[in-house]
């Protein structure tokens, strides 16, 4: 009894902790701003970014609820009541502040004429029109492994309370899509800052294209339905498909990809491989 009771307070504290870190972190990504060359650029780029990305996202996000929820085929059954969205759209939308905050960097930087790794033509980038495409191509890789394996972190005893906010909506919605806590905002999208360094250089229309692609992408892995040609054709071209992301919402414990479903069959954390895994287990 007093082992339940202490493991019971200590998933208390741990919450608690999580949580005070991750609105510590929320306050540090809008107070870095007084550390940028110019801290009114920054606050006025944050602001923009921050319209630019929300207003967006939440339309998306309710035109395509609406459309799934009336053609889609549902992937847990009908809903038994409403879908959370309120908490839903505050958890993406806080992630996109801290966005907001880290993409006002080297957005700031470029307005004040100061070099960045953003480049827009061929010429500045130094590289052949395949040199980018294959430069991009293996960026997606490396962050789909990255993404992957900070999944797998936040699955640890230790991290799981900073991703439990996202785990909160087991049947999600459109605008669940980027529901995470600070933590994982930051540990998903630090790669923004590296175009603070010129040497780093970044195509600009792949590098856009990529980040679009992926915001859609993702409401689609949230939406709970599937469409059969989309879950035909994105796991064709190494991408993951609402079915599949569906499944770690419902099972937690599987399904770990966030671009592809490449890493989970290499590491063999797909739900059919960890039933297999239970089922040697129990013989």
């Amino acid at each position: 009894m007093w082992n339940a009771d202490f493991f019971s307070r200590k998933v208390i504290g741990n919450y608690r902790l999580s949580v005070f870190v991750d609105w510590a972190i929320v306050a540090l990504a809008f107070l870095s701003g007084l550390l940028h060359p110019s801290p009114q650029i920054f606050y006025d780029s944050m602001l923009r970014i921050f319209v630019v990305l929300v207003v967006p996202l939440f339309s998306f996000s309710f035109l395509i609820y609406r459309f799934s929820e009336k053609y889609g085929s549902r992937i847990q059954g009908e809903r038994d009541k409403f879908p959370p969205i309120g908490r839903e759209a505050f958890g993406s939308a806080r992630a996109m502040f801290i966005v907001a905050c880290m993409a006002a960097w080297p957005t700031g930087m470029y307005r004040i004429g100061l070099p960045t790794g953003l480049a827009w033509s061929l010429s500045e980038m130094g590289l052949s029109a395949w040199m980018v495409v294959l430069e991009m191509y293996l960026g997606i890789v490396a962050v789909d492994a990255m993404t992957y394996w900070k999944h797998r972190l936040l699955h640890t005893r230790l991290f799981f309370p900073f991703h439990k906010h996202h785990h909160s909506f087991r049947d999600p919605t459109p605008f669940a899509g980027f529901a995470v806590g600070p933590l994982e905002t930051l540990l998903t999208f630090w790669p923004l800052l590296l175009i603070c360094f010129p040497p780093a250089k970044h195509f600009a229309p792949l590098y856009f294209s990529a980040i679009i692609g992926f915001v859609f992408l993702n409401l689609y892995l949230h939406c709970g339905v599937t469409f059969s040609w989309l879950e035909k054709i994105l796991p064709r071209v190494g991408l993951n498909s609402s079915a599949w992301h569906n499944v770690h919402h419902s099972d937690v414990n599987a399904n770990f990809g966030e671009v592809s479903s490449i890493w989970d069959k290499v590491c063999k954390t797909s739900r059919a491989d960890m039933n297999s895994k239970k089922q040697v287990a129990s013989a």
